[in-house]
């Protein structure tokens, strides 16, 4: 990898850890394409999903991860790849620094690239340089526009070349019992509950409501509601309200613990994330 496609990420103190540095930016040329210049030494992300197809382009070190189960080691050249609702996490494998550029790429840029019509990818790591260098191109802070249009379709028509048009994976097995945990959450998620209170709810035992939530949802309840509060947090974030507000009002104890939760999904502080977007608006 030359010079030219490392990403110098500068140190900011709004950051709970200097070894670790994440911005959020837009694409040049596909304002709807949000991007992330990550720098890692310490961060592991959270169990987490997203609702749209994410790919990570790896400039530097080497991530272990894990997608739906599956262990995925990456080093420089590779891309990851998360389909939307994929269960994952991860972060540095022991030796260099980390550093990538995320792509979170929803369905009506991937129709442009004519990657509509239910592809998924059976496997969390693709290997192709031509690929690798388009969407590298593409996502340089200071690429041409119109370039950087014609860089990510291509480089992301290339990466179709990799997936399964098949329909994507289905979704999971969810009991009538599990069904009714998972609704009290999203109803309930500023609120204090139990594992008994939800077992009662489902008419279930803690232990049984515990695996079928996790058989449904891909995650244990508590990682499950970290998720839903952040995701209605970061909605807040974006029409202004004050972080402080937002804790309380989306179920976190305090702003320090609001922060925290938001780190470990997003790998950057919420006050740092509103800067980037509010910039790239």
């Amino acid at each position: 990898m030359s010079k030219s496609d490392m990403v110098t990420i500068p140190s900011d103190p709004a950051f709970e850890s200097p070894n670790d540095r994440a911005r959020f930016r837009r694409m040049p040329g596909f304002s709807a394409v949000d991007l992330m210049d990550a720098s890692f030494r310490d961060h592991h992300f959270a169990p987490h999903t997203h609702d749209v197809l994410m790919l990570g382009i790896m400039r530097e070190g080497a991530m272990r991860f894990m997608r739906e189960g599956v262990m995925e080691t990456i080093g420089p050249g590779g891309i990851t790849v998360i389909n939307p609702g994929d269960v994952h996490t991860g972060g540095r494998c022991a030796g260099e620094r980390l550093v990538y550029t995320g792509i979170y790429a929803p369905d009506p840029v991937l129709a442009k690239a004519d990657l509509g019509g239910g592809l998924s990818f059976a496997r969390g790591v693709v290997i192709d340089p031509e690929c690798w260098r388009l969407l590298l191109r593409a996502t340089a802070p200071a690429a041409d526009p119109l370039a950087a249009q014609e860089d990510i379709l291509e480089g992301l028509s290339r990466l179709g070349r990799h997936g399964d048009r098949r329909p994507p994976r289905q979704d999971r097995a969810c009991s009538a019992s599990a069904a009714r945990a998972v609704d009290y959450v999203h109803a309930h998620y500023a609120e204090a509950f139990t594992i008994e209170d939800l077992a009662g709810l489902a008419g279930i035992t803690p232990r049984h409501m515990i695996r079928s939530f996790r058989k449904a949802t891909g995650m244990p309840p508590h990682a499950y509601l970290r998720q839903v509060r952040i995701e209605h947090a970061r909605a807040l974030l974006l029409d202004g309200m004050p972080l402080a507000e937002i804790a309380l009002a989306t179920g976190f104890a305090d702003q320090p613990h609001f922060t925290k939760a938001f780190r470990q999904i997003f790998g950057t502080t919420p006050g740092r994330y509103r800067t980037d977007v509010a910039r790239a608006s």
